[in-house]
């Protein structure tokens, strides 16, 4: 897969990751402006370079589909590095901010809340492809 084709679709993913401030199941794409993607530089810092934004109500719909989808992993988390950095920001001016590592094709993508760094969440593969194809499409 390409540099720029892995880092597309591992943007999409990321933003599956919107637990942080509203309610899972209440969340509807109407909710969002816009969402942020760009590669990770390390835990503790949004990288604010190479961002690429989608506020298109169709776009976001995708997210939102797989922040409602994403469940929660039992267990310790010890993560590597992200790949991706994610940010929703909501009209009501609220922001959540993600760490995303991109699954492949076929494969949950993994996402995490930078406010908690102690839980990871899965995203399904059908919903990883969802998205891998909105990223592919720009």
């Amino acid at each position: 897969m390409k540099r720029r084709d892995k880092w597309m679709t591992g943007i999409a993913a990321l933003t599956v990751g919107l637990m942080g401030g509203c309610e899972t199941s209440e969340l509807v794409a109407e909710d969002i402006a816009q969402v942020r993607i760009a590669e990770s530089v390390d835990f503790g810092r949004f990288q604010e370079q190479a961002v690429v934004t989608y506020d298109r109500l169709e776009d976001v719909k995708v997210f939102a589909d797989m922040i409602r989808n994403a469940d929660e992993q039992p267990g310790i988390v010890n993560m590597a590095t992200p790949e991706y950095d994610v940010e929703v920001r909501f009209k009501s001016d609220e922001t959540d901010r993600y760490y995303v590592w991109i699954g492949e094709s076929g494969k949950p993508t993994s996402l995490m809340n930078v406010n908690d760094t102690n839980t990871v969440y899965l995203v399904p593969a059908d919903v990883t492809d969802e998205l891998i194809e909105l990223l592919e499409t720009d």
